[in-house]
């Protein structure tokens, strides 16, 4: 394993969770404000999603 540096930022990741029986309308509009966040976001239906905050 290297340990010269790469330059590279390290990741921050955001996990959000939603409540159980979340209406699919509601999960959909929570993903649109986390895009607005980031355009990295992932999906992981039902409740849940994963945003890249790197910047």
């Amino acid at each position: 394993m290297s340990t010269k540096p790469t330059g590279r930022r390290p990741g921050v990741v955001m996990h959000v969770r939603c409540p159980d029986r979340l209406p699919e309308e509601t999960y959909r509009q929570v993903l649109e404000q986390m895009w607005e966040l980031s355009p990295v976001v992932q999906a992981l239906p039902p409740t849940a999603a994963l945003v890249d905050l790197r910047g």
